[in-house]
């Protein structure tokens, strides 16, 4: 059974989050930044970022994580410190709206699920997201960039002592070297703070837990 609450103002009209029996988000699967600016053949093009449009569509399509938000990176509109510098800096794709718009395959999904945005590199940084993150049993993690805010979003998470499942081939860096990387740190967490798989271990698993339930009880005949 599922319950509805709403995850924003009423002037953004935002798709509900599902509420589970136990009261909890369930897992929640956060999608970072799938904007075009990291597109392969982009500025800050991504190695795999196709694949892991692919794999998370998977995720969506079959229905596998129980709740879904995504996020996108807006440049700070009030810039302190080096952010002033950042703004500068990347001005022209800044400059250019379509590099900040989520990707085509995934844009339809934006509105079926709440998307956030945020102008620092945690997907924590939006208070919204942080408090959707708290009712979660597992937050799943997937995105780009795999070695930015991906990596800040990780380690809000552990610090918010969420459990973070770590989506091996639906992170995407600007090279293997990153991605293995943060693919290390996040398994450095694990079994406390984090899990590190692959979409078709997660799925296998999550087939695995609805199997049990559904066989925890015995059937009662009259």
């Amino acid at each position: 059974m599922h319950k509805n609450i709403l995850t924003s103002n009423p002037s953004n009209h935002m798709p509900p989050f599902q509420i589970l029996e136990d009261g909890s988000l369930g897992d929640l699967l956060m999608v970072v930044d799938m904007q075009n600016v990291y597109l392969e053949d982009q500025p800050w093009g991504c190695i795999e970022t196709t694949k892991v449009i692919q794999n998370i569509r998977s995720l969506i399509d079959q229905k596998i994580p129980d709740n879904i938000l995504f996020t996108q990176f807006l440049p700070p509109q009030h810039p302190i410190g080096t952010w002033k510098q950042y703004n500068h800096k990347n001005q022209e794709i800044n400059d250019t709206p379509w590099m900040s718009e989520i990707v085509a395959d995934l844009a339809p999904y934006c509105s079926q699920y709440p998307l956030f945005s945020k102008e620092k590199y945690s997907s924590y940084s939006n208070p919204k997201v942080a408090s959707a993150a708290a009712k979660a049993r597992r937050v799943v993690l997937c995105g780009v960039m795999t070695e930015c805010c991906v990596l800040f979003t990780l380690l809000s998470g552990i610090d918010a002592g969420n459990k973070i499942i770590y989506l091996t081939d639906a992170c995407s860096g600007t090279c293997k070297e990153h991605q293995q990387f943060v693919e290390c740190l996040a398994a450095n967490y694990a079994p406390v703070h984090t899990e590190v798989m692959t979409c078709q271990d997660y799925i296998n698993s999550r087939i695995e837990a609805k199997t049990s339930r559904r066989t925890d009880f015995p059937l009662l005949i009259t």
